[in-house]
């Protein structure tokens, strides 16, 4: 299994609109798309700058293939998506991981 893991940095001005575009955008797009299952949101204890917060969003995909497919063509959308909404008060970076055991 691969942890497709976004690692968000958000500004304090748009956290909770963050996190509702989260919950009410992002995870359902992803799993309407059926290659991704398993959505969880973790925020990030150590503050990475004054006024911002980190969040780890991840998702599960069954092989590399699926995860890659869907950041590249749907994820895509939805960064387009986070840009016209944030703008520059949301970063991001995406990290995949191997699940090796639970």
């Amino acid at each position: 299994m691969i942890i497709l893991n976004t690692t968000f940095y958000v500004h304090e001005s748009v956290d909770e609109q963050f996190r509702q575009w989260v919950s009410g955008q992002y995870f359902p797009s992803a799993i309407a798309e059926g290659k991704l299952t398993e959505p969880s949101m973790a925020k990030i204890l150590a503050e990475p700058q004054e006024g911002m917060a980190g969040y780890a969003v991840q998702l599960i995909a069954e092989d590399m293939a699926s995860a890659q497919s869907w950041h590249d063509t749907h994820a895509a959308d939805l960064r387009g998506q986070l840009g016209q909404k944030f703008g520059q008060r949301v970063l991001f970076f995406t990290t995949y991981m191997e699940k090796l055991m639970s």
